[in-house]
């Protein structure tokens, strides 16, 4: 029953630290994490029993991707100073107090892993030409060796228990593979490749979980090959595959016991992302069975996981599960939340301009209804929204707004044809797709026609500007928040991994002038009539601010409505608090003021 309570501050939606990777101590009593508590990503210790943080590295860079040495001493991490995600590589001790820098370059080193011995780091680096490959070095960072020479981005990496290879995982989308490298001879051997298949060996969901088996024999993948993503097996001397858990959901980073005795993975199971841990034929899920599941890591005894799982309801938490019952360890939120006014997904689906059924998450408010809707489109744009926590949502819900997100073609979660349903037709099918859910709050009678908005994050920014310059007697207000406008200007000056996926999936503006234009909102700007905001990021290479400066310039040049904010100490995402709080109430506001309700 809808009530008219008086609504809460959304203040306390953003009281709660926040936690990225984290990596457990071989004693499996602790680990160490990437926290945020306000304005940096900084390096804590967390006790798995009492749930107690310690800090003991901070600075104005983020530090992210934190791993111990199999000496547990030091800690390897990348550190990114100017939020422009040219990261360097680091190496601490525990106690904070002996600090060594590993790469000395401008450019982007990332996913430090430790040799099993502890005498090597390997690590992901661009600093030969523009795009990612394999690197080893020596922990003062005298001696670097390239690995790999690909021509397509290296994505992910996994030591081989002894130390004599490496696995890594390379390219975009279905000329994706799985290749090993002879650390020691330095010959690289791709073991797993299909065409009109994708592979992963590891990733995805903040795992950094290894694909290895205990012996060295043996790599774990998914694959997409029979449709969707299955958890299959390599026997790396016979090259023989066997398939190891197949079902109607897709699956992701599986993971060996260190005993070699149980098999992890995640599991989506639309909205949810759940934890299964199979013994022999019998399957356990670990975790709790709704929110979103990530960053699952064994024991070092083999005798429990840990994992952070949070909800559209609550915030993210470490929990440790022994058995089948998962414990919460941590209290990262300080204050009590507005319970009362936080809102769960609902699952629908609805028709497309082509027929086609599109999957969305809905959230309906708890209390009065102002009778408006906001379409909120992912960036990505190979993401999927699901039951995780986001404190713009609920923002929303709290304002008695309806808000769907759209899983548009072109998302991840609902199996291999529909994943490339936008291949060489991004801003296509997929606008037409995030329109449509509009509609569908209007037809459903949720929403009036004139109570529409449209709020999107970088990609998401992309089809937000696409639906306000398409579609533009249909919105009340949109918000762009880092989103790019002109395909050209864009592939020419984003990152090299990032231009190799828009020539994957989109095509080449050289070739197709007329076609990246159509797909380029900057053209149509004279068809805009809501109200726009957008926001940048000066230090962004994903999206630069030019890309929003451009459009700004020719919106001042029409007499268009229009706010526009650039925060100068950020990159693609606001890394400080303070920014993302006023990021959120920015935009909360202009919809708020510029939609009826």
């Amino acid at each position: 029953m809808k009530t008219t309570q008086r609504r809460p501050s959304t203040a306390r939606l953003f009281e709660a630290t926040e936690i990225q990777e984290y990596d457990i101590h071989p004693d499996g009593r602790k680990a160490v994490c990437s926290i945020n508590t306000g304005d940096n990503w900084e390096l804590a210790t967390l006790d798995l029993k009492t749930g107690k943080t310690r800090r003991f590295l901070t600075g104005e860079q983020s530090l992210m991707s934190p791993t111990y040495s199999p000496c547990s001493s030091i800690v390897a991490y990348q550190a990114d100073f100017e939020g422009n995600e040219d990261h360097d590589i680091f190496t601490v001790s525990t106690d904070g107090r002996k600090r060594s820098r590993v790469t000395k370059d401008q450019a982007d080193n990332q996913d430090p892993h430790f040799s099993p011995d502890g005498s090597m780091i390997a690590f992901i680096s661009n600093r030969e030409g523009d795009i990612e490959n394999l690197f080893v070095s020596g922990l003062d960072g005298g001696s670097v060796s390239k690995l790999s020479n690909e021509e397509l981005p290296v994505r992910t990496l996994a030591w081989s228990p002894d130390g004599s290879m490496i696995s890594f995982g390379t390219g975009i989308g279905d000329e994706d593979y799985i290749s090993v490298v002879d650390v020691r001879k330095g010959k690289v051997k791709r073991v797993l490749s299909k065409k009109n298949a994708e592979y992963g060996a590891y990733g995805g969901f903040g795992s950094t979980s290894s694909p290895w088996s205990p012996d060295n024999k043996r790599l774990l993948f998914t694959s997409n090959e029979n449709d969707p993503f299955d958890i299959g097996e390599l026997d790396l001397s016979s090259k023989k595959t066997r398939w190891l858990v197949r079902s109607k959901n897709e699956k992701l980073c599986p993971q060996w016991s260190p005993d070699g005795t149980r098999l992890a993975y995640l599991e989506i199971e639309d909205p949810d992302v759940v934890l299964r841990v199979k013994d022999g034929r019998a399957t356990t899920v670990l975790s709790p069975p709704d929110g979103l599941t990530r960053s699952a890591h064994w024991l070092p005894d083999s005798r429990g996981m840990t994992m952070i799982n949070g909800s559209a309801v609550r915030p993210e938490e470490v929990l440790v599960s022994r058995a089948s019952r998962p414990v919460k360890v941590t209290a990262f939120q300080r204050r009590d939340l507005p319970r009362g006014w936080l809102v769960r997904p609902r699952v629908v689906r609805y028709r497309s301009v082509d027929g086609r059924m599109i999957p969305a998450a809905l959230f309906e408010p708890r209390h009065k209804s102002r009778r408006a809707g906001i379409v909120v489109p992912h960036g990505g744009p190979e993401m999927q929204s699901i039951n995780s926590w986001d404190q713009i949502v609920q923002m929303f819900v709290m304002k008695g707004f309806h808000v769907i997100e759209p899983n548009y073609r072109g998302s991840t979660g609902y199996g291999r044809e529909f994943l490339h349903l936008h291949d060489r037709d991004m801003g296509g099918g997929d606008l037409m797709d995030t329109i449509f859910a509009g509609n569908y709050l209007v037809e459903k009678g949720m929403v009036d026609w004139d109570r529409l908005g449209i709020w999107g994050v970088s990609y998401g920014g992309y089809l937000s500007m696409m639906a306000l310059t398409k579609a533009p007697d249909m919105w009340a207000a949109g918000v762009s928040i880092v989103g790019f406008f002109d395909w050209e200007t864009e592939m020419a000056t984003e990152r090299g991994f990032l231009k190799a996926y828009d020539l994957k999936k989109m095509g080449d503006p050289e070739k197709d002038k007329d076609f990246f234009r159509e797909r380029s909102p900057a053209y149509f700007l004279d068809r805009l009539e809501a109200p726009l905001m957008m926001t940048a990021s000066s230090r962004d290479v994903r999206c630069p601010p030019t890309e929003s400066r451009a459009v700004v310039e020719k919106l001042k040049s029409m007499g268009k409505k229009y706010e526009y904010h650039e925060y100068p100490d950020e990159g693609h995402w606001p890394r400080k608090r303070r920014n993302l709080i006023d990021l959120y109430t920015r935009t909360t506001r202009f919809l708020d003021e510029n939609i009826p309700g």
